[in-house]
């Protein structure tokens, strides 16, 4: 019998919606080969009494249902922070500032931001990893393919964080790796030579279904990866399910050594986006 390695890739929304997208790709390290396995879009618990609708339950049991086949060898990768801003987890009896604060992830902040002349940087909403990726990693991609960076916790983003530091506790037997989907897309389209347009339309949420199938049928191509088309429609027609995959397959290459190692010198405990080598352009 085959083995196989199983990478989860989870675009997680809020728990009282249904917009959660799972994806699942199987790998044969033996072969070289790569299947998207599921798909799952739309994940929802059952309606409650009082008319919402319970996500987290059902995502739990999903996830335990996927994992059982393999046990041991199934990675998990997700679309929102596995780590909370230093500030907030600083549990120092009494606060200097950020100016002064000795704590080296704090100073590690202060200092790329005063070395790039960026803004006035905030530890309880960002963390180092999110400065690293404005500053060090967008400048090596193309202008084009450049996007907002969302802070940890910044607007949308805050309870989603919260709601996957929920979840952790509950998943304590399977590896996690945050993943940044834009960035993941963005590294990989500029590396295959998609073009402007494409990458500059495929998150509308309808009008960029034709620029997320290019995206899918390249990347597929060029990497390996067997989609049924139904699936590829799928994935088409949905931006959560799209970034599911991207998740599951940053968490493929980040298990096969494919992904940029932590820099020497970097807070890593405060949190690491996995992302593709940047080839220098």
């Amino acid at each position: 019998m085959r083995e196989s390695l199983r990478f989860i890739g989870i675009e997680l929304a809020g728990a009282k919606n249904h917009k959660t997208a799972l994806a699942v790709l199987e790998y044969y390290p033996k072969e070289g080969k790569i299947f998207l396995l599921d798909l799952h879009d739309r994940i929802s618990g059952p309606p409650q009494k009082n008319g919402s609708k319970i996500g987290d339950q059902k995502l739990l049991e999903l996830i335990g249902e996927l994992s059982k086949p393999v046990p041991n060898k199934v990675q998990m990768g997700v679309n929102v922070p596995l780590e909370l801003p230093p500030c907030i987890t600083c549990t120092r009896k009494t606060c200097p500032l950020p100016a002064q604060c000795v704590v080296p992830s704090i100073k590690w902040m202060k200092q790329i931001t005063q070395k790039n002349k960026g803004h006035e940087f905030t530890p309880y909403t960002q963390r180092p990893i999110e400065l690293w990726v404005r500053h060090k990693i967008l400048p090596q991609l193309p202008e084009w393919a450049h996007f907002e960076i969302d802070e940890t916790l910044g607007g949308n983003r805050a309870p989603l964080t919260a709601r996957m530091n929920f979840l952790k506790r509950h998943l304590i037997k399977t590896p996690l790796l945050e993943v940044l989907p834009k960035l993941t897309t963005a590294i990989l389209t500029s590396q295959l030579g998609i073009n402007k347009r494409t990458v500059s339309t495929y998150r509308h949420l309808e009008q960029g279904a034709h620029s997320r199938e290019e995206i899918i049928e390249t990347l597929a191509a060029t990497h390996g990866i067997f989609i049924y088309e139904r699936d590829v429609r799928k994935l088409a027609s949905s931006l959560t399910a799209f970034d599911a995959l991207i998740c599951a397959y940053t968490t493929l290459l980040a298990s096969t050594g494919k992904t940029e190692k932590i820099p020497t010198g970097f807070p890593n405990s405060s949190g690491w986006i996995h992302y593709p080598r940047v080839k220098p352009r």
